[in-house]
């Protein structure tokens, strides 16, 4: 196992080893878990299960009437505009 030595603020050292303490662990042990745990790769997000055609068409439906647009909305129109927004065209 090699060694490694850092330098620390005579503070963060104090309050580091306080910490450790209170933890019941050596300073040493709480380093090593610390950095091991910064160094693992992050574990992915859970997955929302895949929905079905069906579970699909059933949200759309209830979604469907629940947005109130005027009869001469242009939805083209809007993303153009939204679009030039944006991007400053």
């Amino acid at each position: 196992m090699s060694q490694l030595t850092i330098t620390l603020d005579d503070n963060l050292l104090q309050a580091a080893q306080a910490y450790a303490r209170r933890q019941g662990q050596e300073l040493e042990t709480l380093v090593t878990q610390l950095l091991a745990e910064a160094v693992q790769p992050a574990a992915p997000e859970p997955q929302a299960p895949a929905l079905s055609t069906e579970q699909r068409l059933a949200i759309v439906r209830e979604l469907a009437g629940s947005v109130k647009l005027p009869a001469d909305f242009d939805y083209r129109e809007t993303v153009a505009e939204e679009l030039a927004k944006k991007y400053g065209l």
